[in-house]
């Protein structure tokens, strides 16, 4: 991976690190020392860093990952010690800002992915991981509530049966069994090199096609009738010419054209 100064201002704070190859963007969560464990700072700080990545128009697709052999352990226990309107309101800001990406992302995962890591992980669109990573929410172990917003999204990429049974239990799963209940894209030793495989992929499709589909996910109706009438036909004759080439489409449509 060949390393680019980034053309778009992103509002890092300490314990992130951010890199661009090419059109791929990797948002790197560095605090070896905790697991990979975020400080409010960073919980704050992730919606402003998300948005303006998402408005990069440079980027077309986004790798999250940790460090050291760790994806991240979620909150700093050390910070819990807060309102609980106030713990709800900084994770969902944050976890609701990764779900709610035009941008589409993917989770490179090692090692420990737990709490808020899982989470943060559920929120990605795409979640690849390395043999002997561990999962779960261990909220149950520390007497927290975690939001609605995010319990609801992880119950939903895990099926909700085994979300109830790893919530009440505070247990750990394995790749295996993340992979077996389908939370899971794909398991390799290198979860970062695939995730930039596959994001070299989606950055070759229509991104016209994607982002519809994935506000479409989130619960809009876009009018098929308005300005999408008029990419549609460009967008396809694009593709349908590069199909009958046997060639590379170049889609003009980018992310940051999409019209509220």
């Amino acid at each position: 991976m060949t390393t680019e100064t980034p053309r778009t201002p992103i509002p890092l704070v300490e314990g992130f690190r951010y890199e661009t190859d090419g059109a791929i963007a990797t948002l790197t969560i560095d605090r070896p020392q905790k697991l990979g464990a975020l400080s409010r700072e960073m919980w704050f700080a992730l919606p402003d860093i998300l948005h303006a990545i998402d408005a990069a128009p440079e980027v077309d697709v986004l790798i999250l990952r940790g460090t050291d052999g760790h994806f991240s352990a979620g909150s700093d226990i050390n910070d819990l010690n807060v309102p609980l309107a106030d713990f709800w309101a900084m994770n969902s800001a944050a976890e609701d800002a990764l779900a709610s990406c035009d941008i589409p992302t993917i989770a490179a995962i090692e090692g420990v992915c737990v709490g808020g890591g899982t989470e943060l992980a559920a929120a990605c669109d795409i979640r690849i991981a390395a043999p002997g990573s561990r999962f779960g929410i261990t909220a149950a172990k520390l007497g927290l509530v975690y939001p609605p917003g995010p319990t609801r999204r992880f119950a939903a990429a895990i099926g909700e049966s085994w979300a109830r049974y790893l919530l009440l239990t505070g247990n750990l799963i394995d790749t295996a069994r993340a992979d077996g209940l389908g939370f899971l894209h794909e398991v390799t030793d290198d979860p970062v090199g695939a995730a930039h495989r596959t994001a070299q992929r989606i950055s070759a499709r229509s991104a016209f096609t994607q982002t519809g589909l994935l506000r479409i996910l989130r619960g809009e109706d876009p009018d098929p009738a308005g300005w999408l009438d008029e990419v549609y036909p460009v967008e396809l004759g694009e593709g349908q010419r590069a199909f009958f080439a046997k060639e590379t489409p170049d889609f003009g449509f980018h992310r940051v054209d999409w019209r509220d």
